[in-house]
């Protein structure tokens, strides 16, 4: 049973919620408590649309339900109503002045599973090999540092052996390796 205080807790979070589902001119049927039950497992407080076409009212429609699914009436505002039941699976909502311990301990059990993370296995149950997320190994970093020096070492060379041809008669420069100087000669 909710207190006063409760309920008004629980008004001001239901005022914000959409109407997940809603009762037609069916009624309360057996298949739509069950998935009102199922709603009320994942979301724990829940809105309702009553359709204009309904036989039932808001109110009396709010009670039927809460007495076959063993929740709590919260509201009933125009054709919407609105349920609360602790959820069974995964309860999340803390209520001021309540017994919240089952609360607490699915949220320790959540967070006790981020920090325990199951290694992955292989086929043959041996431990999978980690990728390297973005880091590059050292080893593989040298190598590629060295292939990139050999590869500028290569473009010298081919610079250094270029002679540039021109017409007869003009002046040619050509790289001297042993003076290491500019060798210019007339060409013709």
């Amino acid at each position: 049973m909710l207190t006063g205080k409760q309920r008004s807790y629980l008004k001001g979070l239901a005022h914000s919620l959409k109407p997940i589902t809603q009762l037609g001119k069916e009624g309360i049927s057996d298949s739509f408590l069950d998935q009102i039950s199922i709603l009320l497992d994942r979301h724990e407080l829940i809105k309702i649309n009553v359709l204009d076409n309904s036989t039932e009212s808001a109110e009396n429609a709010a009670r039927q339900i809460c007495e076959a699914l063993d929740a709590e009436f919260v509201q009933a505002i125009g054709n919407k109503l609105s349920i609360y039941r602790q959820s069974r699976i995964d309860p999340t909502l803390e209520i001021p002045g309540a017994d919240n311990t089952r609360v607490k301990i699915n949220l320790q059990r959540k967070n006790q599973d981020k920090h325990t993370k199951v290694e992955p296995l292989t086929k043959k149950g041996g431990k999978k090999s980690k990728p390297l997320k973005g880091k590059r190994s050292t080893i593989k970093a040298k190598k590629e540092e060295a292939e990139a020096k050999e590869k500028a070492l290569e473009k010298a060379k081919i610079k250094a052996n270029f002679k540039y041809f021109s017409k007869p008669g003009q002046n040619t420069s050509s790289y001297d390796r042993n003076n290491r100087s500019l060798k210019t000669t007339k060409r013709g």
